[in-house]
């Protein structure tokens, strides 16, 4: 019975912090898998972390793309060191320059800064859906935690109720002298420890869904939710997986992985990066033009009208950006690199979680299927033989006890099961369910 009670703690989770009670929870009062993740994804602060870090990429892909705003000065003055005709005139001044906005556009520099800052706003679209893929799997994990133990209250309340039926019929034929009272007591044992097993399923109940709703982002009030269940129920696989091999599996997740997207896209915006520094080599010439006269066609030219078209070029003969090419080239090896990781890590993943999906599997449907019906049908047939008198007490304790086992171990399978479905979702990057 020891061994029984201590399986419980397979269903239970640390217990969340203590809020103060509040009156109504904003929580809706019925939970499904679906409300749940739509919860979840409203509210999450890494979620709204990475859509802040996507729309500054974003953001990012303006600033590459812009172009350098022309310069215009205009100037005017007197001179007063001559009396001569158009001398004592004002001084007119006008000029034009470009800051390197043609060389912008003809060297190709701009393109290349553009196509960089996308592929980092790539990066970052990636990574947030990675945010979701994580997220997603917390709270499937934890909302079949919580289903579960729902139901294990069920089961051991269940349980309590005909040991204490049991109990009440023991004591009757005790008093016409049909058992000691040894038997009796044994029973009214059995009886409190599964009353204890019961209380026990509780507290594990309300850490599961204290923990839930958490991860929902409970705002106000104490998690008051009813779970429901719906496929997780059962042991029933989601019909993409019925049939799922590893190696279509692993494929998929090869091609969907959004931490793998992320890494390729930040390795072509390392590309990208290591092109725009070498193409800066090319001199950042800049067009200017000026304007000048002093005096007019009335008071004599002192300046005539005096115009300028001129291009400023800066020469690299000292300097050819070898350190920013350098440190360039050493980004793509390094993102090239984490790219094989990642690649490899998938894999790993994807293997590791098929194998438990398939061992969990197998256990899960052979407790339900087959283990835990004949289970509870050898109990109550014990239960019968002993109420008439043709099993003994030891025959009724061993299978009660034995059913307990079964039920708390299918509790535990099944949730095992569903853990291990949601992470082979997660290792491939797929969402099965719902």
């Amino acid at each position: 019975m020891l061994a029984l009670l201590a399986a419980t703690a397979l269903l239970a989770l640390p217990a969340a912090a203590e809020e103060p009670a509040a009156a109504q929870s904003d929580l809706p009062a019925t939970l499904t898998l679906a409300d749940a993740l739509r919860i979840a994804r409203e509210r999450a602060p890494d979620r709204a972390l990475a859509d802040a870090t996507l729309a500054a990429a974003r953001a990012q892909v303006k600033v590459a793309g812009a172009l350098p705003n022309p310069t215009a000065g205009f100037l005017v003055g007197w001179s007063s060191q001559c009396d001569s005709i158009g001398c004592n005139e004002p001084v007119f001044n006008a000029n034009v320059g470009d800051q390197g906005l043609v060389a912008f556009l003809v060297t190709g520099q701009r393109g290349l800064a553009v196509q960089a800052a996308e592929q980092g706003a790539q990066a970052a679209a990636s990574t947030r859906k990675d945010v979701g893929r994580n997220l997603d799997f917390q709270v499937k994990q934890q909302f079949v935690t919580t289903a579960v133990s729902a139901r294990a209250v069920t089961v051991a309340r269940e349980e309590a109720q005909l040991a204490d039926q049991t109990v009440a019929l023991a004591r009757k034929r005790r008093d016409v002298g049909a058992i000691s009272d040894a038997d009796v007591a044994r029973l009214e044992v059995l009886h409190m420890q599964i009353e204890q097993l019961a209380d026990r399923s509780v507290q594990s109940f309300e850490q599961a869904r204290a923990a839930l709703a958490q991860l929902l982002g409970l705002r106000s009030g104490s998690p008051a939710f009813t779970v429901v269940p719906g496929p997780t129920a059962t042991a029933l696989p989601p019909s993409p997986l019925a049939q799922a091999s590893l190696a279509a599996l692993s494929a998929q997740a090869i091609s969907v992985r959004p931490d793998l997207a992320a890494a390729r896209a930040q390795a072509e915006q390392a590309r990208s990066q290591a092109s725009l520094a070498r193409r800066l080599v090319i001199p950042q010439f800049q067009l200017q033009t000026q304007y000048q006269q002093q005096g007019s066609t009335s008071g004599g030219w002192f300046t005539p009208p005096t115009a300028w078209v001129g291009l400023t070029v800066p020469i690299p003969v000292l300097y050819q950006q070898q350190g920013q090419i350098g440190q360039a080239d050493a980004g793509v090896l390094a993102a090239e690199a984490t790219v094989a990781k990642v690649e490899a890590q998938v894999v790993a993943d994807v293997t590791t979680a098929y194998s438990a999906y398939q061992a969990t599997r197998a256990g899960a449907e052979r407790a339900e299927r087959r283990l835990l019906p004949r289970s509870r049908d050898a109990r109550d047939l014990v239960q019968i033989q002993y109420a008439k008198g043709a099993a003994s007490l030891l025959d009724y304790l061993d299978a009660q006890r034995t059913h307990l086992t079964n039920e708390i171990d299918y509790l535990s399978s099944l949730a095992a099961f569903w853990t291990a479905v949601f992470q082979l979702e997660q290792a491939v990057g797929a969402s099965y369910l719902p």
